[in-house]
């Protein structure tokens, strides 16, 4: 009987274990979360004026590192349009860092320039 109650006890602190583990990897932006990030940064860039806009027709997300005080460093494929040339720059971006804004609670992405 000692042996037994050992295991369960085994058991229940590693369905425990794995389930944080899960619930850990599941606080990295959805790719819907980092498109939304993406496009709010595209167009609201920090102190300059809104140009024209840029809309993502593409965007697929690939991975994310282990978060850092910085946020997560997310990999992604995108593809911008926008009548403004220097949008398709943003074509060339392989990732961005990605953050939790502690005022509104939404992902928010950092500049990649």
């Amino acid at each position: 009987m000692r042996l037994r109650s050992t295991q369960i006890t085994l058991g229940l602190v590693l369905a425990f274990a794995i389930s944080a583990c899960g619930g850990a990897a599941a606080q990295e932006p959805s790719e819907a979360q980092m498109k939304e990030a993406m496009l709010y940064a595209m167009n609201h860039p920090p102190g300059e004026p809104a140009g024209d806009p840029i809309t993502i027709t593409f965007f697929k997300k690939e991975a994310c590192d282990s978060p850092t005080p910085k946020g997560y460093n997310c990999s992604f494929d995108v593809k911008v349009a926008s009548a403004n040339i220097g949008a398709s720059m943003y074509n060339n971006i392989p990732g961005a860092w990605f953050y939790k804004d502690k005022d509104s609670g939404k992902w928010a992405m950092r500049p990649p320039f």
